[in-house]
């Protein structure tokens, strides 16, 4: 397990630590500050990462917006989406299908078709702070049989649907994320992934004898912007989600700090120039906070003497990504984790596996300007496939403007060992004759990867299959 060596519960003891001792903080510096001034400062700081999961909904909704992907519409991609899909660690392998609902002004029905031959359909129900509500698909709740399930609004006691799963939510806005699984990315098994997509049925309870058909949008190729901009700006998108979303009592505190930040609930939004500074300072080191403690310290060791991590820290799947534990509430470890992805599972494990890696051996952040070789042992144990993928550190985002992103067993042509091994490379030059086998990386951006398991068998988890560190190619 990895050691614990920075409580993420601790931050503002830590900053405080800091500018005893040296008089600053980061970047931001203290001197001539009052202790109001810094408080303040901790605290824009703590509201990032508390909000995390929220923003990253947020950001992700409004840039299918911004395609014209409103509520209950699908988007799907009609090819598997490359670079200009900008989310927190998306997959290359398979065409992602996406839809937003709201249940402020009453229930939803989420229709989810049977799965279609060669097309099997993986995903999660989320609400807006990214708890799973339900699996759905071949591994969730319908088993691949298709379903309804009714999203209901905060406290609702009214009207039903006979034979729907019934998912009452927390919060107003609600998110799918489903992933077709289909054997490859030949135009014939893509259309069949298209056509699943638009048999989906997004519609409020009210129109639930005559449902309409709904909306489709076709997103591939076009720039999603979905990675929320960790600048001063992100105060006022903080802001704006909480006027939309109901506030619950574990929040209740975070909201009294908001409000000393200037975000309050039914309040106007707007911060003078010295909170505008304080935002831009904040934001910066809120991320560069998120990046250190989720690949360095909270995720736990996946092998030992090695520098795979975990996809999530502890606490993510025990509390049904809820976060909360019988002491305490970890937002903290959540903020972390949502820096890195988007999108939770309820049944983590059984249909997908992910480990990360952003270091080298020696601990160094894997560095885009120069070339590494990752040797993948044989018989990776997996039913479906698996592979590797490269995610810039600040972003968490597919590097912009590359022609490739990942690498692995259903990438054509890809070469293989004669004892059954696979070389991967990461680097801004493929090495001669690997073309295949290479991704590409940018000169000046560090980068990570995560590994992919579909369809994880036994070996993944019980240590009898390990995978290798990453080596540095001089």
């Amino acid at each position: 397990m990895r050691a614990q060596t920075v409580v993420p519960r601790a931050l503002c003891v830590v900053l405080v630590a800091a500018f005893l001792l040296t008089g600053s903080v980061g970047s931001a510096g203290a001197q001539g500050r009052t202790i109001g001034d810094r408080v303040t400062h901790y605290r824009a700081i703590d509201a990032i990462v508390w909000a995390m999961p929220l923003l990253n909904f947020k950001t992700f909704r409004d840039g299918h917006a911004d395609l014209g992907v409103g509520y209950n519409d699908i988007a799907y991609n009609s090819l598997v989406q490359d670079w200009k899909f900008q989310a927190a660690t998306p997959n290359d392998n398979t065409p992602y299908v996406d839809f937003f609902w709201t249940v402020k002004d009453g229930p939803v029905v989420v229709e989810i078709p049977p799965s279609a031959e060669g097309v099997a359909i993986f995903g999660t129900l989320m609400d807006a702070w990214q708890r799973p509500l339900e699996d759905v698909g071949a591994k969730g709740k319908d088993q691949g049989r298709g379903g309804k399930y009714l999203m209901l609004p905060p406290g609702y006691d009214g009207e039903l649907l006979t034979g729907a799963y019934v998912l009452p939510q927390k919060t107003y806005n609600g998110f799918a994320i489903l992933r077709p699984i289909i054997p490859d990315a030949s135009p014939e098994n893509l259309a069949k992934a298209a056509a699943f997509a638009k048999r989906i049925k997004v519609y409020p309870l009210s129109q639930a004898e005559n449902p309409p058909e709904s909306r489709s949008v076709d997103i591939y190729g076009r720039n999603m912007e979905g990675i929320v901009k960790l600048d001063e700006t992100v105060y006022a998108e903080l802001h704006e989600i909480i006027q939309e979303e109901t506030v619950e009592e574990q929040n209740l505190a975070m909201m009294g700090l908001l409000r000393t930040i200037g975000i309050e609930k039914g309040a106007p939004f707007a911060p003078d120039a010295a909170m505008t500074e304080v935002y831009a300072v904040a934001s910066a080191e809120a991320l560069e906070y998120m990046i250190e403690q989720y690949h360095k310290f909270l995720n736990p060791w996946a092998y030992e003497g090695k520098k795979w991590s975990v996809l999530t820290p502890p606490g993510a799947v025990e509390t049904d990504f809820s976060w909360v534990f019988p002491s305490h509430f970890d937002y903290h470890a959540r903020g972390c984790l949502y820096y890195a992805v988007i999108s939770s599972v309820k049944n983590y494990g059984t249909a997908t596996y992910y480990l990360d890696l952003a270091e080298d051996k020696d601990g160094n952040w894997l560095d885009g300007g120069r070339t590494y070789r990752l040797n993948v042992p044989a018989d990776v144990p997996v039913r479906d496939f698996w592979s590797a993928v490269v995610y810039d550190l600040e972003s968490a985002a597919w590097i912009r403007d590359m022609p490739k992103v990942g690498a692995g067993s259903a990438t054509l042509g890809l070469v293989t060992n004669d004892d059954g091994t696979v070389d991967l490379f990461f680097g801004p030059e493929a090495p001669e004759g690997m073309e295949t086998n290479w991704v590409p990386t940018a000169e000046g951006r560090k980068f990570f990867l995560l590994f992919r398991f579909y369809g994880p068998e036994p070996a993944v988890f019980d240590g009898s299959w390990e995978l290798n560190d990453i080596e540095l190619v001089e």
